[in-house]
């Protein structure tokens, strides 16, 4: 009879949004469960007729929810996306069906100094929860600027040309879902789904871990308690200014 190692004693799993350690079979530990920021509305238009993007995520980017992407990010625990795709799974519409999964990239200079790319690990475990494939046809061809620290007219060209398609045979006829990790402005997606939609996709949405800015939450009444002051033992990490 062949044994399996016991793997989960060696890398215990652990709570996406504090590092807890948490049971193999639970998605978060039992103090943050009823502190995450869910959205109560988690579906967001972007751009426009014919070719609004319908975005989806299950949080707002704040407390535990931005605890755990910057844990995803900046601190070199890519585990993280395994444990957040069921929740963007699940933000998606009852009966919304896709083709193909397709991360937003980052420059092979920011992945390589990374070690990863985190929506493309989010493309790949959310697309495994929905029993679709992950591909990853976008290319970014140069760096530029955070989205949200520019103007409304520096926004329009910052992302023009930043993206190239690699395949576009591959998204002809498809219904696309596209994935990253944080959705703000939206014009990422936008500039993204221009070229998908060029190349003769049938649709385009996406989904995200989170919102940034404006989006309400389910309120105190709808939760179990409110969120207890953060301290050493539930945040790993000190905020970079």
């Amino acid at each position: 009879m062949r044994l399996s190692f016991p793997w989960h004693i060696l890398f215990p799993k652990r709570c996406p949004f504090c590092g807890t350690v948490i049971p193999h079979t639970a998605r978060c530990c039992a103090s943050c469960a009823p502190n995450l920021p869910l959205l109560s509305q988690n579906a967001r238009l972007i751009g426009e007729l014919p070719r609004q993007i319908a975005a989806y995520a299950p949080f707002s980017y704040e407390g535990l929810a931005e605890q755990a992407v910057w844990r995803l990010k900046f601190y070199g625990v890519p585990a993280v996306a395994r444990h957040l795709a069921p929740y963007l799974a699940e933000a998606l519409p009852d009966g919304a069906e896709f083709d193909l999964v397709v991360p937003i990239p980052m420059t092979r200079r920011k992945e390589r100094r990374r070690g990863y790319n985190q929506a493309a690990l989010l493309a790949r475990f959310t697309a495994e929860a929905l029993g679709l494939p992950a591909r990853p046809l976008l290319q970014k061809r140069r760096e530029t600027a955070e989205q949200h620290t520019l103007s409304a007219r520096e926004r329009k060209t910052n992302l023009s040309g930043a993206y190239r398609l690699t395949d576009p045979a591959a998204v002809r006829g498809k219904r696309i879902l596209l994935c990253d990790d944080v959705v703000t402005t939206g014009a990422t997606l936008r500039e993204a789904a221009m070229l998908l939609y060029d190349a003769g996709a049938e649709s385009v949405s996406a989904a995200a871990a989170a919102f940034a800015g404006g989006f309400p939450r389910e309120t105190q009444s709808e939760r179990s308690k409110p969120c207890p002051p953060q301290n050493a033992s539930t945040t790993p990490f000190a905020r970079r200014s």
